[in-house]
């Protein structure tokens, strides 16, 4: 204990002193260093490459590519005094390539210097010295810009159209680059879009391929254009078709018209769609006048489109096949019982009765033949209405006697009577009888 106190007494004794001779020393080994200003070395990092004299090549019609990264130089190392390094930054260091000095071999040599204190610099060198390029002949393209639309847009709508600001551009840069551009590109997402978009977007090249081009090397006229993009509504609704005319004489229309497709996706604003029940074909269209066969066009669907609407499925032409169906009437020969027969409106003090009850009657009828089959004759009933029958005969009151009536049926519709129903009937007066 007593050795380790004598040390610490020892060191701090004369402290003054000994603190006085330290910084002495330092000021003393600074002014030698400074009156001999010792050289060494120092180096600055990624110092890029100053091109000069580059329209000895374009002035040529010529364009280059810079290889491997040669215009920019990892590290630059200078000697120098201390005094020299001391002042100097990075941004003082100048690496160049001088174009007018190309050689065969399609290289320049960097030359290096600095901006301050250059005669004061020893040496300096970099880590690399020589600028690689690829030399082409510049050939410029024209392209036409296609407008491309991803994602989908939100159910129910459709991408009904789009248009650009510019529909060409130019492309300059080396030959083998630019030979190898296929097709000039903008895309704008619609994904879930429900109304018109308006954006710009970047031009994106591409090889026969499909293989998106690289620009780092070319010459754009135009880097981006202005996208429009027009999103309507849609809503599907069935096509309703008409006939105008009358077939030839022992031929009918059936009432059938066939049409594909008999539905049609429309799209337009969600106000317009609103009001849009159907699509409707103008019957002067289908004229079946005099035909003895089917009616078959072809019918343009857009042209009966509503206002501000459009066609909206793209795998659909537009044009719809249109059948009128025409078919040859038939005849038919029901057998009517007597008891069907019904004779009303005879005057008081009147029989009136049928001369033939026994046998069936025949009636003739005609129409369309599935109408006309599907008739029953169980029930049919046909009516001699005494009063019309008068009239017709200008009898004022029934006069004894044997006539012949005119018996009226009702059928249906689309059933006509190929030939009337005649009946003797017998009027007999009671007063008589009695």
């Amino acid at each position: 204990m007593k050795t380790g106190k004598k040390i610490i007494k020892r060191l701090f004794n004369n402290w003054a002193l000994k603190l006085f001779s330290l910084i002495a020393a330092v000021l003393l080994w600074l002014l030698v260093m400074n009156i001999e200003d010792p050289e060494d070395q120092r180096s600055y990092y990624n110092i890029p490459v100053r091109l000069t004299n580059t329209e000895v090549l374009t002035e040529e019609g010529m364009v280059y590519e810079v290889l491997d990264r040669t215009d920019t130089v990892r590290s630059v190392t200078i000697i120098a005094p201390k005094t020299v390094r001391d002042e100097l930054s990075a941004s003082d260091i100048v690496a160049e390539a001088d174009f007018s000095k190309l050689t065969v071999t399609n290289t320049v040599e960097i030359e290096f210097y600095s901006l301050r204190y250059n005669d004061k610099i020893i040496s300096i060198t970099g880590s690399n010295e020589i600028l690689k390029l690829n030399i082409e002949e510049k050939k410029m393209k024209r392209l036409a810009v296609e407008v491309q639309t991803t994602g989908e847009v939100a159910e129910g709508h459709i991408v009904s159209s789009v248009s650009s600001d510019q529909n060409r551009i130019e492309v300059t840069g080396p030959e083998s680059v630019v030979s190898r551009i296929a097709s000039a590109v903008v895309k704008v997402d619609v994904t879930d879009s429900t109304s018109d978009i308006s954006t710009n977007a970047d031009v994106i090249l591409y090889d026969a391929d499909g293989k998106e081009i690289s620009m780092d090397n070319l010459s754009v006229n135009v880097n981006s254009v202005l996208v429009r993009v027009k999103i309507l509504a849609t809503k599907t609704v069935p096509v309703r078709y008409a006939a105008t005319g009358t077939p030839a004489a022992g031929y009918l229309f059936t009432g059938e018209i066939s049409g594909m497709p008999d539905f049609v996706t429309i799209a337009g604003t969600a106000s317009v769609l609103e009001s849009v029940r159907s699509i409707v074909v103008p019957e002067e269209i289908l004229d079946i006048n005099g035909r003895t066969d089917n009616l078959a066009v072809n019918v343009t669907i857009e042209e009966y489109l509503p206002e501000d609407t459009v066609l909206a499925d793209a795998s659909f032409s537009g044009r719809a096949a249109v059948t009128v169906h025409i078919e040859k009437e038939f005849t038919r020969n029901l057998n009517i019982a007597p008891d069907h027969i019904r004779i009303t409106g005879i005057p008081e003090g009147y029989t009136v009765d049928l001369e033939e009850a026994g046998q069936p009657y025949v009636l003739s009828v005609r129409g369309l033949r599935a109408t006309v089959e599907s008739i029953g004759e169980a029930s049919v009933y046909g009516t001699v209405h005494m009063p019309d029958f008068m009239e017709a005969r200008n009898m004022e009151h029934l006069a004894e006697g044997t006539y012949e009536a005119t018996v009226e049926f009702a059928l249906g519709e689309g059933i006509t009577i190929a030939q009337p129903l005649r009946v003797r009937i017998i009027i007999t007066s009671l007063e008589e009888t009695e």
